[in-house]
Parts: C-alpha cells; sequence; structure tokens
C-alpha cells in the first residue's frame, strides 16, 4: 500500500507540474471586451523626458493593438527601483523602466555599465551599447527571465554636495558622507576614492540630504532636478564618472504568453525609441545646469588632469567586478575591446 501510494503521489505531482508548465506558456487571448495588461513601473516622475517617453510608447502600443493591449504606467513609485526591477523579475509588474544600477541587484553582472569611467563621451557609448552589447545583454537577461526591450538613458554622473568648496579631488570626498546608489559597484568607487559611501534608497534620498545625514550625493542633473535633491546642496562638479543607461524590460513569462502580434509590437522599433528616449534627455542638459546656477549653486568643471586623478583611483574597482561578478568580465572584455 505504501508503495502504491508513493507511486500515486509521484504521478500526481508529475502531472501538476506539467499542468502549470502547459499554462504559463499558454497563449493569452488579447481582446477589446478583454485586453492583456502591461502594468509598468518607474520611480521617473511625470514631466520628465522618461515619463514623456513611456506615455508615448503606451499611446503606441494601445493605438496600435486596436485596444487588445491595455498599458498603466506607474510613475514616481515610491517602491524604489530594485524593488520594481525584482517585482517584473517575479511577476507582480509586467515591465520595469530605469537604471541598469538597480537590475543589476537580480543580475549582477549589469553591474558592468555602474563602472566609473567605463566610457569616454556619449558617442562612444552609444557606439558600444547598440554594435557590441544590445544582444549580449538581451540574451542574458532571457536567462534570467527578463526581455530586453531597449536601452534609455540616465546620462552621466556628477558629485554634489553641501559644503563651502566643490569636489576637485579625491581628498575631498575623504571628510564626507556621500549617499550612495544601492549597489556595491558604486559603493567600491567611493571607498577607492577614500569617500564614505551611504547606500540610501531613492525614496529616503531627500530626508538624508535634508537632515545632514548624507552631506552629498551623484546623479546626473537631470534625476537630482527631478527629484529635488539639488535643492540641498551647493556645489555641483562635473565629473562625468559614472556614464549609466538605463532600460525598458518585460517580464519573460509574461511576454512568451503574449499572441505573436503583440509581441512584435512591444519590441518594434527599437532604433527609434532608444535614439528618442537619447536625444529628449540630452537635449534638456545645458538648461539643466543652467538651472543649477540659477537656483545658486557653484559649478565646477574638472580638469583632464583632475579627471585623470579619479579616473586612475577608481581602476582597481574594475578589477574587482571582475573577481566578485562570475561572467561579468565577458562583457567588460567586449566593452575594452571595442574602446
Amino acid at each position: 500500500m505504501a508503495r502504491r501510494l508513493t507511486l500515486f503521489t509521484i504521478t500526481t505531482a508529475l502531472l501538476a507540474l506539467l499542468a502549470s508548465t502547459a499554462s504559463a506558456t499558454e497563449t493569452r487571448d488579447c481582446t477589446r471586451e478583454s485586453p492583456c495588461v502591461l502594468k509598468l513601473g518607474t520611480v521617473a516622475t511625470a514631466g520628465t523626458p522618461w515619463a514623456t517617453q513611456l506615455e508615448a510608447l503606451r499611446d503606441r502600443f494601445e493605438s496600435a493593438s486596436e485596444g487588445r493591449l491595455q498599458v498603466r504606467l506607474f510613475l514616481g513609485s515610491t517602491d524604489g527601483e530594485i524593488s520594481l526591477a525584482r517585482q517584473t523579475a517575479d511577476g507582480t509588474l509586467e515591465a520595469y523602466a530605469g537604471s541598469t544600477g538597480a537590475l543589476a541587484s537580480i543580475v549582477p553582472e549589469m553591474g558592468v555599465f555602474e563602472l566609473p569611467y567605463l566610457f569616454d563621451d556619449l558617442a562612444q557609448a552609444d557606439r558600444i551599447i547598440d554594435n557590441h552589447l544590445f544582444r549580449p545583454v538581451q540574451r542574458l537577461l532571457a536567462r534570467r527571465g527578463l526581455v530586453l526591450y531597449i536601452f534609455s538613458e540616465n546620462g552621466f554622473r556628477n558629485f554634489a554636495t553641501t559644503g563651502d568648496r566643490p569636489v576637485r579631488t579625491p581628498e575631498d570626498l575623504g571628510a564626507i558622507q556621500m549617499r550612495s546608489q544601492e549597489l556595491w559597484v558604486h559603493e567600491a568607487m567611493y571607498r577607492a576614492l577614500g569617500g564614505n559611501p551611504v547606500a540610501i534608497p531613492v525614496a529616503e534620498t531627500s530626508t538624508a540630504l535634508s537632515n545632514g545625514n548624507v552631506q552629498g550625493f551623484d546623479n546626473t542633473p537631470l534625476y537630482a532636478q527631478a527629484a529635488g535633491w539639488h535643492s540641498f546642496v551647493r556645489q555641483w562638479t562635473v565629473s562625468d564618472h559614472i556614464y549609466q543607461p538605463a532600460l525598458i524590460v518585460y517580464n519573460k513569462d509574461w511576454f512568451d504568453s503574449l499572441p505573436e502580434d503583440i509581441q512584435e509590437l512591444i519590441t518594434s522599433n527599437r532604433r527609434q525609441e532608444t535614439r528618442s528616449s537619447r536625444s529628449l534627455v540630452r537635449a534638456m542638459n545645458p538648461a539643466l545646469m543652467q538651472n543649477l546656477r540659477d537656483f545658486g549653486l557653484n559649478v565646477y568643471t574638472l580638469t583632464d588632469a583632475e579627471r585623470e586623478v579619479f579616473r586612475e583611483r577608481t581602476r582597481p574597482v574594475h578589477q574587482q567586478f571582475r573577481e566578485r561578478v562570475r561572467g561579468g568580465g565577458d562583457l567588460l572584455d567586449l566593452i575594452e575591446a571595442n574602446r
């Protein structure tokens, strides 16, 4: 009896597994009466270039699908980017739009994009990402249950501080605490410069700046102003120490369950959407820098010699990445071979 019960239990379990696998890959019926739903989470707030693009995508997807796909945008989410990335990976959300840094919390190899002084300028970043990294990253994310749609842009990150003088040398970071993005690569960069990083979620950064728990941060002019962080600092150093892409990814199980024409729709116009997203961000940069000056910030641009000191001090972080992230060296090799 025990043997029969065991065989029965095993058989039942196998049938249940097969049934769940079949249902996971079963094609959905996306109709006007019962549309498929794409819930996309992002910390980007309304009025930013990122939100502008996402709203345009929503309108295009819904119109082209003739109502068979409904897009719900959750702009300005206070959940934080790491949480949004994880919700997309586990299927709570169907899509995530945000930084590569947050995605690195679940796909460590993506941390390669957060390495300091990885790209010399925007043209080099565009060329390498578009021509040499898109397909490898697409395959990498697919293995982790995600579908890469496009790369977008956060931009070059700069240092911003509350003190009386701008950051001009690594030593200037040694006496203060800086808000760091929640990723070990960012913390390692600060430590390599002799700084004191404090990893703080996006939603808690304004409070940390206002109460003095940190005396600065690094981010792009656009994000700093969209989040209001610039109102807490007095100095802005154009260091361009990290070029940070953004991206849009889908949950793969959800994507695979869609009708083929809907899959094609939400992965269409990749090059056009990438160019558009970058252009929207870059077009604002001159005005954003002037906004910082008008707001009363002292804006200082590192000289080539000063920037080289930062580059040399942070070079060991690249080797740490190779040693710490299994397979991460493959992407880094691709970048270095095509610089």
